[in-house]
């Protein structure tokens, strides 16, 4: 009976050495390709499971470079009158069968600024990152995976995830949607005229805020912080809370109906506005 459980044990063991050597036996691949910016207007990148970074370049040239494991799905990349195609093939046995130990498969994208007026990216599970990116319209749409986003400038932004936590800090956007499931969102240092945020289940913090046209936070169930950078100097103010736990400090803050699950007042002449809603959580504006 020992020796057969030994004899078991040993096989499990040699097993375990054959999968190691395997994995650290694959050879990576790195592949990259490069466009003339100039007769490029779209990127559209739909992929599954691969992490994506968008970075700003001095270069005239659009260039992508793949890296990542041989076994997994491979990532085309085709030019289509103006516009470049990245997309991942799927197959059914989906997100696990891309799955790789160590090193993530990377997909990274230099991009001269205002090169391209349109950019759409969908990622499955994997995650984001863009810098110092100028585009006229940016839209995420992704389903698991951090989102860091830095030094963003474009006219219209749309971001849609369902999961894991977002980050936009030190961008310009004239219009800033975003809609969240789970996941906390954190905007730093933004300068947009129209943002509207809702988020089904998580924290909304809005840190050094620069007064807008319009600025609307919903959340069913997290906090909602928005910190301005300088005091506004007109606007109109609602923030509704089932908590009662609403808090308002405002430089020449005028309240005008105050209870506690609503706070409604101005500052000025109120021509731009910033309304706030949330189901069960905290609403702090100062």
């Amino acid at each position: 009976m020992k020796k057969a459980i030994i004899a078991f044990l040993f096989v499990i063991a040699i097993g375990g050495i054959v999968f190691t050597l395997k994995i650290n036996g694959e050879k990576g691949i790195n592949e990259q390709q490069s466009f003339d910016a100039q007769k490029i207007e779209e990127l559209e990148i739909n992929i599954e499971s691969w992490d994506i970074t968008l970075e700003s370049t001095e270069s005239e040239k659009l260039t992508i470079e793949i890296e990542g494991k041989p076994q997994n799905n491979p990532v085309e990349v085709k030019k289509d009158g103006n516009k470049i195609k990245v997309h991942q093939q799927g197959t059914e046995e989906g997100v696990m069968k891309n799955f790789s130990f160590g090193k993530k498969d990377t997909i990274h994208i230099s991009i001269p600024k205002n090169a391209v007026n349109k950019i759409a990216l969908k990622n499955g599970y994997g995650d984001i990152k863009i810098n110092n990116i100028e585009t006229d319209e940016l839209s995420i749409s992704t389903d698991s995976g951090a989102k860091i986003i830095k030094g963003l400038s474009a006219n219209k932004g749309i971001i849609t995830s369902k999961d894991d936590e977002l980050s936009i800090a030190d961008s310009s956007l004239n219009e800033l949607t975003i809609g969240a499931t789970k996941g906390d969102s954190y905007i730093t240092g933004i300068n947009s005229s129209k943002t509207k945020i809702t988020s089904t289940s998580g924290e909304v913090f809005i840190k050094g805020s620069i007064e807008g046209k319009a600025l609307f936070v919903e959340t069913a169930s997290g906090d909602i912080t928005v910190a301005y950078k300088e005091a506004p100097k007109s606007l109109e103010l609602i923030a509704n809370s089932e908590s009662s736990d609403i808090s308002v400090n405002l430089e020449g803050y005028q309240k005008e109906k105050h209870t506690d699950q609503l706070k409604n007042g101005k500052i000025g002449d109120a021509a731009n506005k910033l309304e706030l809603i949330s189901k069960r959580g905290v609403i702090t504006v100062k």
